[in-house]
C-alpha cells in the first residue's frame, strides 16, 4: 500500500513530535519488535528510524553503533519521500545508491528494506528497516511480517502517549479535591478529612510566622497547633536554606497573586520523602499583613487537611484554580446556588451566566434549560436526577452524561449534611473523561492484540495473584483464563521450586527485569521448558504495580539441541575409531605378511600350526577393525551370502558370556533355515540392539528367546504390510519378558534419538540404525508389545536360494617376471615385511618412505618401474597428490593405492582416476600378489 506525502513537512513534524519519543531512553517493548524483525528476514542490522527535521534518530537498533545520523546519509529518508516500502537487492547496482557512504564505507549495506511508519493522518514519521552486507532478496512472508510489525511499531507508539495521557490525567484528578461546599459543616468535613499539611503564615523579617496550622503540620514538625501558633520557622528548626526557597516562592504568589506549586524532599530517619507545596497568597481581607495559606501534601502517604473555617474559601479556590474537576452544590430547601467553580461553566458552556450566578441572581432551575441543550437523551438524565432527590439516598452516586459534540462527563452527587446531620444540598462533581474514554477504548484494542501474540503473556500482580492470561498462555499451559484468574500462581505452578521464584523475584525488585529458562508443568502434566521474560511495571508514581511475562515454548529446540550434541558426540566416536583403525591396520599388515612368509621358511608341523594360530588371529583383528570403520564411519562392508543361525549363535555366546546370570537366553532355529544375502557385520548389529534393549528391559531378569524360521509372504500379507513383497523370508524373533513399552510412545520408537531410558543411559540411536539397516537390506520390521509382559520384534529379510559354499585354498600364489615396483609407504615396517615378500616372488623393489622422494626415484627411473604402490595417507605430501603427479609424468602408470582408512571421499576421488586399484589394509601376502597380478593384466 503507497501513502500520499504530505507537502507540510511541518505538520509531519508535529506529529512525530506529539510520541514525545526522539531522544529517549531505549524500550524493551521496541528492542524486542527490531529482534523480530532481524529474526524474521535473517538479517544482521535492523532499525526503527525516526525522521526529524535535521537527522535520522534511531528508537532501537541492532547491528549499528550509531544512535543518529544525519538526513541525507542512508536509505530511510527515501522511503519516507517515497511513501510506500523501499526495496533495495544490490545497492551497488543502483545508480542512486552505489556511491552513498553506508555503501562504500562501515557499515558496507549491499541489501536494504524499508517499511515506513504510518500514523494517524496517514503521516509516515520513520520507518522499521532491515539491512544486510550481500545482497539478497526478500520474500512475500518476510514482507508481510515486515509490515505488521511497523504496525505493532505503531501501536506501541500510541501505547506509549496514551500511558502518558492516562497518568497525566490521574495525576491531576489526584490533585483535586471531592468535597467542596459553603456551609461551615462542609468545609469543616473536607479538611478534618485532607491527608495534606496546611495552615496560614505571614512573612516577618525574612522569616515564617505561622498563623494557624493543622494537626498534619504539627505532627510533620512534632509539635501541637497550640504550639506553633505564633511561632517562626526559625525557632522550629527550619533549615535556612529551605526557608529562604519557601519565602521566595511566598513572594512569587504575593507577586503573580497565583497559586506557586513547587516540590522538595525532606531527610527522615526512615529515609528520603518527596513532598509536594502549594502556595497562595489571601487577600487582605482582616489583616494589615499579607498573609499566605499553603499546603504540603506527602506523596508517599496522603496528608490529612486540616485548616479554620475563616480561610476555607480561599484554599478552595487556590485548589480549584488547578482542578481539572467543576464543583456545584445546591441548597435543596431554597434550590439556590451554594457554590460552583469555573470548571464546571467550561464543561457545561455556561460562562455567559457566571456573574449573575456569582451574585446569585440565578437558581438552580434558571441554568438547567442552558444545560439541557448539550444533553444527547434528556428524559434519560431526567430519570437519572429522580433518585438524587431522595433525602434516604445517602450514598454517592456516580453515571455518565453524553453530550451532542460528543463529550463524556462523570457525574459524582452526594448528600451534604450539617453537624445535627439535616439534609440541606447536594454536591456534584463532573469530569470529563472524554479523551479517558478513548484512551480505555484503545487498551482495550491493545488487550485483544495480546490474544494475538504466539507468546503466552501473563500479569501477575505483587502477592503473585494472575491477572491476565491470553489465548496463548491458554494454549500453552491447558487452562482456560476463567480458571487461573485471580488465582496465586504457586496454587497452579505447585511444583515451582520456591528458592527459583524468590530469586528471580529479588532479580527484577533490583533490576526491573528477569530473562531465563523454567521447566514448567502443563495443565495435563506434560514437561515443558520456556524462555521466560519477567518486567517489573511501575505505575506513573514509579510504585511497582505488576509483573508482565512473556514466555516462549522452547521444548523442541531444547530437544533439538540435545540431539545435535548427541551426533557430535556419535561423530567424535567414529573420528577416535578411525584413527586407532588405520593404526592397528599399520600394526597388522606386517603380522599378517610376515606369518605367510615364516609358513614357507619353516618346515616343523609345530611351527606352522604356531605360525597359522598367529595368521588367523591377525586376521581375525583385521575384520574386528573393518567392523568399527563400518559402524563409526559408515564405510560400506562386504555383502555375502548369510547363513543367520551362525549369527544368532555368535549373539547366544555374547549373551551367555556378558548378559546378568538372572536373564535366560532360548534359541529356536528352524532347520534348513534359508540364507540372506547381506552384509554380516550390519546384521550383527541389529541382533546386539535388540538383544541389548531386550536386557534392558528386564532389569529383573527374565527370558530372551531368539526364533529363526522360514516364511512364505503371500498377497494377502502385503495388503497389510506395504514394505513386502511377494516370495520367501526368514523371520527373526526377538522376544523377552520384560517390562513393555507404552502404547503413546510405540510408533516413535524407531525416530532418531528418542528413547524412554533415563539421561544418559541411551542415545535414542538403536532402533532407528535397526530399521535403517533392515530396509538396507529389502527386508521390515514389526513390534509387539503389552505393558508387563514383554516385547516382540519381527525382523523379516529376503532369502536367497544361493548355494553357500566354502572358499577352496589358492592352490597357486602368482609371481613376478623381475618386475620393477615402486613403493611408496610412511610406515617403515610395513615397507621392510612388504619389500621382503615381493622380492620373495620375483619382483624387483625400490622403496620410499615421502611422498617427494618417490617422486624422485620415479623420474629416476621411470622407464624400469612398471607398477606403483602407494599409501594414501602419509605425512607432507599425501598419496592423492603423489598419485596426481605420477600420472602427469605417465598417464599410463598402473597404480595400487593402499590405506589402513579409506574415507568415502578417498574413494570417489580414486574412482575417477584411470588405472587406479584399491587394496586395503591389513592384506596378506597372498592378496597383494593377486592384486598385481591383476593390475599386471589389465
Amino acid at each position: 500500500m503507497k501513502f500520499s506525502v504530505s507537502n507540510n513537512e511541518a505538520a509531519r513534524l508535529e506529529v512525530l513530535h506529539q510520541y514525545d519519543i526522539i531522544d529517549t531512553n531505549p524500550e524493551q517493548a521496541f528492542d524486542d519488535l527490531v529482534s523480530l524483525a532481524a529474526l524474521l528476514c535473517d538479517t544482521p542490522i535492523a532499525l526503527i528510524s525516526l525522521i526529524d527535521a535535521d537527522r535520522q534518530w534511531f528508537k532501537a537498533k541492532i547491528g549499528l553503533d550509531r544512535q543518529e545520523m544525519p538526513l541525507d546519509s542512508g536509505f530511510c529518508q527515501a522511503c519516507v519521500q517515497q511513501g510506500d516500502m523501499l526495496i533495495i537487492p544490490d545497492t551497488l547496482a543502483d545508480q542512486r545508491y552505489a556511491t552513498t557512504d553506508l555503501v562504500i564505507s562501515e557499515p558496507y549495506i549491499r541489501f536494504y528494506a524499508g517499511v515506513p511508519l504510518v500514523v494517524s493522518g496517514e503521516q509516515i514519521i520513520g520507518t522499521l528497516c532491515i539491512a544486510d552486507q550481500v545482497a539478497r532478496q526478500i520474500s512475500p512472508q518476510q514482507l508481510t511480517g515486515l509490515q505488521s510489525l511497523a504496525r505493532l511499531i505503531v501501536r506501541q507508539l500510541e501505547i506509549r502517549r496514551s500511558l502518558k495521557e492516562i497518568s497525566r490525567i490521574n495525576s491531576e484528578y489526584k490533585q483535586a479535591q471531592a468535597a467542596l461546599h459553603q456551609s461551615e459543616s462542609t468545609l469543616h468535613s473536607f479538611f478534618a478529612s485532607a491527608p495534606m499539611m496546611m495552615g496560614i503564615v505571614e512573612l516577618v523579617d525574612n522569616d515564617i510566622l505561622h498563623i494557624s496550622d493543622n494537626p498534619k503540620s504539627a505532627k510533620f514538625f512534632g509539635l501541637t497547633p497550640q504550639a506553633m501558633q505564633n511561632r517562626l520557622a526559625r525557632e522550629m528548626g527550619v533549615d535556612m536554606t529551605r526557608l529562604k526557597q519557601w519565602i521566595n516562592y511566598y513572594r512569587q504568589a504575593e507577586i503573580t497573586q497565583t497559586p506557586v506549586r513547587f516540590e522538595y524532599t525532606h531527610e527522615t530517619p526512615q529515609g528520603e520523602n518527596w513532598l509536594s507545596a502549594t502556595v497562595s497568597a489571601i487577600p487582605k481581607n482582616y489583616h494589615s499583613r499579607q498573609q499566605f495559606a499553603y499546603i504540603v501534601e506527602d506523596i508517599t502517604e496522603r496528608k490529612q487537611a486540616e485548616n479554620e473555617l475563616r480561610w476555607q474559601e480561599a484554599l478552595l479556590r487556590s485548589m480549584n484554580s488547578v482542578s481539572p474537576l467543576g464543583f456545584y452544590v445546591v441548597d435543596n430547601r431554597t434550590d439556590n446556588i451554594l457554590y460552583f467553580n469555573d470548571r464546571f461553566c467550561e464543561i457545561w458552556e455556561i460562562e455567559h451566566l457566571k456573574e449573575t450566578m456569582q451574585s446569585r441572581e440565578l437558581n438552580n432551575q434558571k441554568i438547567i434549560p442552558d444545560c439541557l441543550k448539550l444533553i444527547i437523551d434528556i428524559p434519560a438524565f431526567a430519570a437519572s436526577c429522580q433518585p438524587l432527590q431522595d433525602e434516604n439516598n445517602r450514598c454517592v452516586v456516580e453515571d455518565e452524561i453524553y453530550f451532542n459534540d460528543g463529550r463524556i462527563i462523570r457525574r459524582f452527587s452526594t448528600q451534604i449534611r450539617d453537624k445535627d446531620d439535616q439534609y440541606f444540598g447536594r454536591l456534584y462533581i463532573f469530569e470529563d473523561i472524554t479523551a479517558r474514554k478513548k484512551v480505555e477504548q484503545k487498551l482495550r484494542e491493545q488487550a485483544a492484540l495480546l490474544n494475538i501474540a504466539t507468546d503466552a503473556i501473563l500479569v501477575r500482580d505483587l502477592d503473585n495473584k494472575i491477572l491476565l492470561f491470553n489465548k496463548s498462555a491458554e494454549k500453552l499451559y491447558g487452562w482456560k483464563a476463567e480458571e487461573v484468574i485471580d488465582r496465586n500462581a504457586s496454587h497452579i505452578w505447585v511444583d515451582e521450586p520456591e528458592s527459583l521464584q524468590q530469586e528471580i523475584y529479588q532479580t527484577m525488585l533490583t533490576q526491573g527485569s528477569w530473562q531465563g529458562e523454567l521447566i514448567k508443568n502443563t495443565k495435563f502434566g506434560t514437561e515443558i521448558i520456556l524462555e521466560s521474560r519477567w518486567t517489573l511495571v511501575h505505575d506513573e508514581y514509579n510504585q511497582a504495580q505488576c509483573i508482565l511475562i512473556v514466555e516462549t515454548d522452547i521444548t523442541q529446540k531444547k530437544q533439538l539441541e540435545q540431539q545435535f550434541l548427541r551426533a557430535q558426540r556419535m561423530e567424535s566416536i567414529g573420528t577416535l575409531a578411525s584413527g586407532i583403525a588405520h593404526d592397528l591396520n599399520n600394526v597388522l599388515s606386517p603380522i599378517m605378511m610376515s606369518a605367510y612368509l615364516l609358513k614357507n621358511k619353516y618346515y616343523d608341523p609345530q611351527a606352522k600350526e604356531l605360525i597359522s594360530i598367529i595368521e588367523t588371529n591377525a586376521k581375525r583383528g583385521a575384520n574386528l577393525v573393518k567392523q568399527v570403520l563400518s559402524f563409526a564411519r559408515g564405510i560400506p562392508g562386504d555383502r555375502t551370502v548369510i547363513q543367520v543361525k551362525y549369527l544368532i549363535s555368535e549373539m547366544q555366546q555374547i549373551v551367555v558370556q556378558t548378559f546378568p546370570k538372572s536373564i535366560k537366553f532360548h534359541a529356536e532355529i528352524q532347520e534348513n533355515l534359508y540364507p540372506v544375502y547381506g552384509d554380516t557385520t550390519q546384521l550383527d548389529q541389529v541382533l546386539m540392539n535388540l538383544c541389548l534393549n531386550a536386557r534392558d528391559a528386564m532389569p529383573h531378569g527374565g527370558t530372551l528367546t531368539i526364533i529363526a524360521e522360514n516364511i512364505w509372504i503371500d498377497h494377502n500379507f502385503v495388503k497389510i504390510h506395504l514394505e513386502a513383497e511377494i516370495g520367501y523370508y526368514i523371520i527373526i524373533k526377538v522376544i523377552d519378558t520384560g517390562i513393555g513399552i507404552q502404547s503413546n510412545v510405540l510408533d516413535r520408537i524407531f525416530e532418531p534419538f528418542f528413547t524412554t531410558k533415563e539421561f544418559g543411559k541411551g542415545t535414542g540411536l538403536g532402533l532407528s540404525t535397526v530399521i535403517s539397516i533392515i530396509k538396507g537390506h529389502d527386508g521390515f520390521i514389526t513390534v509387539s508389545s503389552l505393558q508387563g509382559k514383554g516385547t516382540e520384534f519381527h525382523v523379516y529379510l529376503p532369502a536367497v536360494y544361493t548355494e553357500i559354499t566354502e572358499s577352496l585354498p589358492e592352490m597357486e600364489i602368482p609371481a613376478g617376471n623381475e618386475e620393477w615396483i615402486l613403493l611408496v609407504d610412511d610406515e617403515i615396517s610395513i615397507l621392510e615385511i612388504t619389500t621382503t615378500s615381493l622380492e620373495t616372488h620375483n619382483y624387483k623393489v625400490i622403496t620410499a618412505s615421502e611422498g617427494e622422494k618417490a617422486l624422485d626415484l620415479y623420474k629416476q627411473n621411470q622407464n624400469k618401474i612398471k607398477t606403483v604402490i602407494i599409501d594414501i595417507l602419509m605425512p607432507n605430501i599425501d598419496g592423492i597428490t603423489t598419485i596426481h603427479k605420477l600420472q602427469n609424468i605417465t598417464p599410463s602408470l598402473r597404480i595400487i593405492a593402499i590405506s589402513g582408512l579409506v574415507t568415502s571421499e578417498h574413494l570417489n576421488i580414486l574412482n575417477r582416476l584411470e588405472n587406479i586399484t584399491f587394496l586395503a589394509k591389513p592384506f596378506t601376502v597372498q592378496e597383494l600378489l593377486k592384486t598385481l597380478d591383476k593390475v599386471k593384466s589389465q
